[in-house]
């Protein structure tokens, strides 16, 4: 009962109405058109889908379960978003910093901003119509997407996530590198200031969970004690103080 209540307003939607039932725009409602129906002002970017509207159709006319018919619907609905999020995907994935860029001493790389131009001229080679049968004004979506709060979460999410694999892959060559070789040309100061950072960043490793590689927080552990213990008597207590 509740699919076909939900089914029913879909169709209202999305089309096949029954004759004495229509959509009517807002721009043309006369003030005395009372007449019954949906009226509304929103404008679709995306063409209906009648083979999956036929589809659930003859599922009404056969009795289908509404179990099945459900999860016809939402199948098509995770395709059709699916075709959406992919080239967004692609193009977030296009802004990480390149791995060889990313060097033991030196901060990493930063993530390229997200640019709506950049993104769009991708579409004609890479958008939805890869993955997608619908056609219609797929970037009139985009851009009303790039509006919403929405997008705001999505992006802060995966911005978010690609800052962490940053985060991980410097401490893997970090923990890479000859660090015993590292501090023989070195000062004092030079050395602290690396020790500091390495424990910064360590904190931030657990606190956030970063999936690093097995025996990388270990190995850098181990670097830490033996460079402190190398150093004169006072930095050590220093350092060990901290």
């Amino acid at each position: 009962m509740y699919f076909l209540t939900v089914y029913k307003t879909i169709q209202l939607l999305l089309g096949d109405l029954p004759k004495q039932v229509k959509v009517k725009k807002l721009v043309k409602l006369k003030s005395l058109d009372t007449k019954p129906g949906i009226y509304t002002a929103y404008k679709t970017f995306v063409h209906k889908d009648k083979i999956l509207i036929k589809r659930l159709l003859k599922g009404i006319q056969r009795k289908r379960p509404s179990e099945v018919q459900s999860a016809i619907l939402r199948r098509h609905l995770l395709e059709l978003t699916q075709s959406f999020i992919i080239p967004l995907e692609r193009y977030m994935a296009s802004l990480m910093p390149l791995q060889r860029s990313v060097t033991p001493w030196k901060t990493p790389p930063q993530i390229r901003p997200f640019n709506q131009d950049e993104f769009m001229a991708t579409l004609n080679h890479s958008g939805p119509q890869l993955t997608s049968m619908l056609k219609g004004d797929w970037m009139g979506l985009y851009r009303k997407f790039f509006r919403s709060t929405n997008f705001d979460g999505w992006y802060r999410q995966r911005h978010k996530e690609m800052s962490q694999k940053l985060e991980c892959l410097h401490l893997e060559v970090i923990c890479d590198a000859d660090l015993m070789g590292w501090t023989k040309d070195k000062s004092e100061v030079e050395i602290v200031d690396v020790v500091l950072k390495l424990r910064e960043k360590m904190t931030k490793a657990r606190q956030q969970q970063l999936q690093v590689r097995d025996g990388v927080v270990d190995k850098l552990e181990t670097f830490i004690e033996s460079i402190i213990s190398s150093l004169p008597e006072d930095l050590q207590t220093l350092l060990n103080s901290e």
